[in-house]
């Protein structure tokens, strides 16, 4: 399929039915006023899967959770993405190219002037020192920025706007 313009020159229409009006063209992408930072991650080579799962799971996730930086820089959501061993082998098996990462963090701000300020904190150097116990620092690698739900309901204090709520409601 070739577009009807040239994209690098801005977005180009293409001839689409929108099933739902949310996702038109004219209704614009509504991003979500909160910052959302993922930080991928491999364990440390010399640390087996199980340390590395329980270490970050419990030690790491609670010292996270009770530093100064966490309540001083509102960070509003903590959420740790375990992939094992085996579901990412569950994954190759049926053709799906798996990140080389084992893990994932991902941590909400209420803007960019807090997500900074938590991360370049005096104090987030204790963060930084327990990482060392399980993971490779050199490897963390970052994705931040604003999300725009398709589908689903908003988090009520978090997010302003839904996506589409019901499932199979495409127009006939």
């Amino acid at each position: 399929m070739s577009l009807p313009g040239d994209p690098s020159k801005g977005h180009v229409r293409i001839d689409h039915k929108f099933a739902h009006d949310y996702l038109s063209y004219d209704a614009g992408v509504t991003l979500q006023p909160c910052v959302k930072a993922s930080c991928y991650f491999r364990k440390r080579k010399d640390v087996s899967f199980e340390h590395f799962d329980k270490h970050w799971g419990s030690v790491h996730a609670d010292l996270t959770i009770a530093s100064p930086p966490f309540v001083q820089y509102n960070v509003l959501r903590y959420v740790q993405h375990h992939t094992s061993p085996e579901e990412k082998a569950r994954l190759a098996k049926i053709g799906q190219n798996v990140l080389d990462f084992d893990g994932c963090s991902t941590l909400w701000f209420r803007n960019w002037d807090d997500y900074e300020k938590f991360f370049t904190a005096p104090n987030f150097s204790a963060l930084v020192a327990d990482g060392d116990l399980f993971m490779d620092t050199s490897s963390i690698t970052v994705y931040a920025g604003h999300d725009m739900i398709a589908f689903g309901n908003a988090h009520p204090g978090i997010d302003e706007s839904e996506g589409v709520t019901k499932a199979n409601t495409a127009k006939e």
